[in-house]
């Protein structure tokens, strides 16, 4: 996480080592509410505060943070 990567690839490179479903749920539980948190500071670091400009810019940051491991939902919601 405080690399700047999301569930999804955190969850998908555990799964890749061998660790069960439930065992990753698990670890991955104590911390699922710090991801708004995560996706904002990856933002932030890659792009500063500003606002997406137009909408190649949109989909360039929504791609970045895809790419990051970060749900859809996440993205748009800081996209906004």
């Amino acid at each position: 996480m405080k690399k700047g990567f999301g569930v999804l690839r955190i969850r998908g490179e555990l799964r890749e080592k061998g660790l069960s479903g439930t065992l990753i749920e698990q670890a991955l539980e104590p911390v699922k509410n710090e991801w708004a948190e995560c996706i904002a500071a990856a933002h932030q670091r890659r792009f500063g505060n500003t606002a997406p400009t137009d909408r190649a810019d949109y989909g360039r940051r929504a791609r970045f943070l895809e790419q990051r491991g970060f749900p859809t939902d996440l993205i748009v919601r800081i996209l906004r």
